[in-house]
């Protein structure tokens, strides 16, 4: 990082050609601004490492290119916004060590280009959406440090469907993934 300090500046609002918006690692504080899901450009969002609060604006949802975001290892609070479900571009979810509640959506399992899931170590409740296991390029699941119930089957609700051999799921205690101990990455 390069020690940023205070709110996300208001003026990256008028970065409407913007593409990547990169600040992992810093000290920026404050919310997350919901004027970011109007940057339509927008691919990648990494805001992960830093001291940020309130919660995820749904407004995220609408940035249709979005492949990754990173928002782990903040302060966030309140539930997973279920707009993130229209992210279907979206490669790489990163939501760990926050202090998110509620459930997960289950419109997380229509996320077709979904390869890496991190929601480990929050205030998560509820059952595992059966949905999660139809994602089909679903590489990294990491749901640890949560109060969360019920199997994640590879093949989700398709319980014919076999998990690719890399699939890895760190975390969740699940027989139908082989092991119910972490794996290393």
């Amino acid at each position: 990082g390069n020690r940023l300090e205070g709110p996300i500046p208001p003026e990256f609002a008028n970065l409407t050609r913007l593409y990547e918006l990169i600040l992992n690692r810093n000290r920026l504080s404050g919310s997350i601004p919901s004027w970011l899901g109007r940057l339509p450009n927008l691919t990648r969002i990494g805001l992960g490492e830093n001291w940020l609060t309130g919660s995820i604006p749904p407004e995220l949802g609408n940035l249709a290119r979005l492949t990754e975001l990173v928002l782990g290892r903040n302060y966030l609070t309140g539930s997973i916004p279920p707009a993130l479900a229209n992210l279907s571009t979206l490669v790489h979810l990163d939501l760990r060590r926050n202090r998110l509640t509620g459930g997960i959506p289950s419109g997380l399992g229509a996320l077709s280009s979904l390869e890496r899931l991190n929601l480990s170590v929050n205030e998560l409740t509820g059952r595992i959406p059966a949905e999660l296991g139809d994602l089909p390029g679903l590489r990294l699941l990491s749901m640890a440090g949560n109060q969360l119930s019920g199997p994640v089957r590879p093949g989700g609700t398709h319980p014919s469907a076999a998990a690719p051999p890399d699939r890895q799921c760190r975390n969740v205690r699940d027989p139908a993934f082989g092991s119910d101990r972490p794996r290393r990455a």
